[in-house]
């Protein structure tokens, strides 16, 4: 009885599949539909276009890459220096190696695995200034060589460390989007993830060198405070104005900082300095 029961069920579900399977009528309309597996397929079209995580030593090179290649294009401090459309030099391809072997920078990829942005992260102590100095020395290149030594004196001017009572600072030195995939919030996302990174690593300020005015728009649009400025066109080297092409509308560079705040899941509490002295004059 039992298989008679199941044989006659089987029978029954074959039918119907037939039918599915057949073109069936609705009214006078026949319904153009045919059951494959391409039918019941699910794409789903809200696929992000870009993923954003933690460079890995194995993506060293390729960031490496990135950041001469489309940093290196469109940083105002090159622009402004009249260098735009040159290769860049092997001093700068050591600062954006250093810079990533820190192992605190995010990149961005899109759906085929490529780099389509990065956000080179450091430590930076007051004894950063001196470094900085002494590679302006050792390059061959006078107009890259003057470049390094405006981000010595910004890093000087702004004194930051003993503004702030601190003596390591997490640091956004560098940040670069690909051009076909700018205005999507890649900066903003990458930026910010950054700053979560050094909030959780301990680090009691995060310090941002914005010589791009978008970028300087991000940090005002997380109400970070802005401690220094020096419009390109001021700075003078040796009695001699540096930035002879600045171009609109990245016309200044403006230092960002933001007090982390305390993280009790990783952290134990520290002393906090409610001194800040004043910016110099």
């Amino acid at each position: 009885m039992a298989t008679y029961l199941l044989k006659s069920f089987g029978n029954s579900v074959a039918k119907c599949l037939k039918r599915a399977s057949n073109c069936n009528g609705f009214g006078n309309i026949r319904a153009n539909f045919h059951s494959t597996p391409r039918n019941l397929q699910t794409i789903c079209s809200d696929r992000p276009a870009y993923i954003t995580r933690l460079a890995l030593p194995p993506d060293y090179d390729n960031v490496v890459d990135f950041m001469c290649d489309v940093y290196y294009k469109d940083e105002p401090t090159i622009v402004n220096m009249g260098l735009a459309g040159t290769e860049a030099p092997l001093v700068w391809r050591k600062m954006m190696d250093d810079l990533v072997r820190c192992g605190l920078s995010f990149i961005a990829e899109n759906h085929e695995h490529c780099i389509i942005g990065a956000a080179l992260n450091s430590p930076t102590t007051p004894q950063e200034i001196q470094m900085l100095c002494n590679l302006a020395k050792c390059c061959q290149t006078e107009p890259i060589s003057k470049v390094i030594e405006f981000y010595a004196y910004v890093l000087d001017s702004a004194r930051v460390w003993e503004r702030f009572c601190v003596h390591t600072i997490f640091e956004q030195s560098s940040l670069a989007i690909s051009e076909e995939y700018r205005g999507l919030g890649i900066a903003q996302r990458l930026i910010h993830e950054s700053w979560i990174l050094a909030r959780d690593c301990g680090y009691r300020l995060f310090r941002m060198d914005c010589n791009n005015s978008y970028c300087a728009r991000i940090c005002r649009g997380f109400g970070w405070e802005e401690v220094w400025r020096i419009p390109f066109s001021q700075y003078v080297n040796n009695g001699e104005v540096v930035f002879k092409c600045v171009k609109e509308p990245h016309t200044d560079c403006q230092v960002f900082v933001d007090r982390l705040r305390y993280c009790k899941t990783f952290l134990l509490p520290y002393k906090k300095c409610k001194r800040v002295t004043p910016p110099p004059a």
